[in-house]
């Protein structure tokens, strides 16, 4: 009796291991995301990171493409990765790759995102192709499963990703130039519309707004100097992306009155 005590023991030691390495909380710290852009020919798939911290981060990622055959058991692996450091508030995109429109395969798509102890801080996966049983693990999971190519309309449409411009003075037009850009190269993407208001302010000087849905993120006495505008376009896309990861997180409700 105590032989086979000891034998179920190390089992049991093992399996309380395996929870607690499940229970894991990612994406606190540093947040992965794998976006997916279709079109007629191909699905674009692009890997980014989001540090929700106040410091910058020394960091490692690995974009991994698996790929199963639908005619048979047969799978394959491609992965992309590097180190890139990541300052505090920042959003950057790490690797893009692409899938047929038309595979029948199923497809798992992988981001991991550790620190320089290889530590795991942001996991984001999605299924392509997916099965029954990914649907039913992914509701345990929060993965993303798309049940067939047609991401699109497993997605439902929204409209997405619109910056409106309301400005007067040619300071105002390069500063949405600036954060327009930026706005693009950062992938956020946004679920709210982005408005960036120039208005008039004392002494006929003028001061941009920036706001999302009507809530304003920034606001600021607008200067002709290219480096100021520039230092603010960095900081209204900090605010803003950090805006909308916390409403993606449910963080807060903003009530309109």
């Amino acid at each position: 009796m105590n032989r086979r005590i000891t034998h179920i023991a190390p089992v049991m030691v093992f399996l309380l291991m395996c929870l607690g390495v499940e229970a894991q909380v990612y994406n606190t710290r540093i947040s992965a995301k794998i976006d997916l852009e279709p079109n007629t020919e191909f699905i674009e798939i692009t890997g980014s990171a989001f540090n929700k911290t106040e410091i910058n981060e020394s960091l490692y990622y690995i974009l991994r493409v698996i790929t199963k055959d639908s005619n048979n058991s047969n799978a394959s692996t491609s992965d992309k990765s590097g180190r890139f450091v990541l300052a505090a508030g920042e959003k950057s995109n790490l690797a893009q790759t692409t899938i047929s429109a038309q595979t029948t395969d199923r497809i798992v798509l992988l981001l991991l995102i550790y620190d320089a102890n290889k530590k795991l801080l942001g996991k984001d996966r999605v299924v392509v192709n997916g099965t029954a049983e990914d649907e039913r693990m992914a509701a345990k999971t929060g993965d993303r499963v798309f049940m067939n190519t047609a991401v699109k309309k497993n997605e439902g449409f929204m409209l997405r990703g619109l910056v409106i411009q309301e400005t007067k003075t040619r300071p105002g037009r390069d500063f949405y130039s600036m954060f327009y850009t930026a706005y693009l190269n950062n992938n956020i993407n946004g679920e709210k519309i982005v408005t960036i208001k120039e208005t008039l302010s004392i002494a006929n000087n003028t001061k941009i707004e920036v706001l999302v849905d009507n809530v304003k993120i920034l606001e600021f006495f607008v200067r002709p100097q290219n480096e100021y505008l520039k230092a603010y376009s960095t900081e209204a896309i900090r605010r803003v992306n950090k805006y909308f990861q916390n409403l993606r997180e449910g963080k807060y409700v903003i009530n309109q009155y």
